[in-house]
């Protein structure tokens, strides 16, 4: 966004900017799918409602929880 009101001072429609800005985030996102393995594995992702998440939370099902690992 500051790139392209830098390169364009007197363009402030939200609908510019925030095309530039989307298109390059999405770039970001490409490559660290690409870097941590993970591209492609969409379809695997199954949607839940915020209802679903929301009894889960209260029921502790997703508590976060933080395993050590020690050299043996």
């Amino acid at each position: 966004i500051r790139r392209y009101l830098a390169e364009n001072p007197k363009v402030f429609d939200p609908r510019k900017y925030l095309s530039a800005a989307t298109s390059a985030m999405q770039s970001i996102c490409k490559a660290r799918f690409e870097a941590f393995g993970t591209a492609g594995q969409a379809p695997h992702i199954q949607p839940q409602s915020l209802e679903v998440y929301w009894q889960q939370y209260q029921s502790g099902a997703l508590k976060p929880s933080i395993t050590v690992h020690t050299a043996a």
